[in-house]
């Protein structure tokens, strides 16, 4: 509780609370009062604060409609999951391929996994078509006509030993 008032806390009281004192916090209205008593600066104050509370009081209240009531409802935070998700509404199945969805995918649209998917056919099937599929063919080469030794050169290449065959280092 303030036993001593100042100008400029009155004037924060009457702008945040209004020209009357009793709406002034009851721990201070006493020494708000007590510095209206002496200081007709502040009798000027509240004055002024009155004719624009006056001014406020004229003004019609409006009361909200319906719809707009009904849109704030319908915009308000949803209470979450237990794993921190919103919940969702749950859709109904229509039919067997929609059940079937649904045991796949209960998350909600199986729009994106399928886009996913999709997407990733598309990536797999042009990167395939555009690699050189040969070289996983054997070739008719002389590496290839001494197949002994092409097979412990790899075989050497995989252990990581240093003597490559001669061949090789061609």
């Amino acid at each position: 509780m303030r036993s001593e008032m100042t100008f400029k806390r009155l004037g924060e009281i009457v702008d945040a609370y209004g020209a009357s004192p009793a709406r002034w916090p009851e721990a201070e209205r006493p020494a708000a009062e007590a510095l209206l008593a002496v200081s007709a600066e502040a009798r000027a104050l509240v004055e002024e604060a009155g004719r624009f509370d006056a001014l406020l009081d004229m003004a019609p209240a409006g009361v909200p409609s319906a719809a707009l009531a009904g849109r704030l409802m319908a915009a308000r935070p949803r209470p979450a999951a237990p794993s921190g998700r919103p919940v969702a509404p749950r859709r109904r199945a229509t039919g067997i391929l929609g059940a079937l969805l649904e045991t796949v995918w209960p998350y909600g649209s199986p729009a994106f996994p399928a886009g996913a998917l999709a997407a990733a056919l598309i990536l797999g099937l042009a990167l395939g078509s555009t690699s050189n599929i040969s070289l996983l063919q054997p070739e008719t080469s002389v590496a290839a006509a001494s197949g002994d030794q092409t097979g412990e050169g790899l075989i050497a290449l995989a252990m990581a030993d240093q003597a490559w065959p001669e061949e090789w280092m061609q």
